[in-house]
């Protein structure tokens, strides 16, 4: 299980670079197009609708990189007040929320993707430019979003049952050493490496 989340995991950081890489190709395009436009007097037909979509896939593909690394907005009046097997529990009862709401993001955006790709959907500025690539990532992002999220549930689930979280558990399982308290990870030769921090995926421990 901990192989299939840590995957997960890879998969969501991935995807967050990879929106990283687009927004820095929206961004030299729109400084190409300010150059073209205001100091050679050459506008582009391409520039802003190119931009324009890579800033739509942009934001539909980091929703799973954000709730990896627990970087969603949310409205804390409570939660960080409770402990962080309270935290847990809540974020278990609340799960339906969230498929609710990322079921419907898939459902309805699997819907606009195939449309536009059956109607081999163009830009109205530039013919050649393809609209339907880009609205692939409305599902793709629900998808990987989902992933993430069934992933920090199973997470939630192992700290609501057990009281501890599910890496720090298997660390144990690994090295009985461990259970004795919790410390910094020592390498071989005595150089520490750093201290087990799981707090980043928003798990609540």
């Amino acid at each position: 299980m901990g192989t299939l989340l840590a995957w997960i995991d890879r998969i969501s950081l991935w995807s967050g670079r990879l929106a990283s890489w687009l927004t820095l190709a929206a961004t030299l395009i729109l400084t190409y197009e300010v150059a073209a436009r205001y100091v050679f007097g050459a506008p582009t037909r391409w520039a802003h609708d190119t931009s324009t979509l890579l800033f739509g896939a942009l934001y539909a593909l980091t929703g799973a990189y954000a709730l990896y690394a627990n970087n969603h907005v949310g409205v804390d009046l409570f939660y960080s007040r409770l402990s962080p097997r309270a935290r847990a529990g809540l974020d278990v009862a609340t799960f339906i929320i969230f498929f609710a709401f990322v079921g419907a993001f898939f459902w309805y955006g699997w819907d606009f993707f195939w449309d536009s790709f059956r109607r081999r959907e163009f830009s109205l500025n530039n013919p050649s430019i393809p609209i339907y690539p880009a609205k692939f990532a409305i599902p793709l992002g629900a998808g990987l979003l989902l992933l993430q999220g069934i992933a920090k549930l199973v997470r939630d689930i192992h700290l609501l049952v057990t009281g501890q979280p599910l890496e720090a558990a298997a660390r144990r399982e690994v090295s009985p050493a461990a259970s004795h308290g919790a410390g910094p990870v020592v390498a071989a030769g005595g150089a520490t490496m750093g201290t087990y921090d799981a707090s980043r995926r928003g798990d609540g421990t």
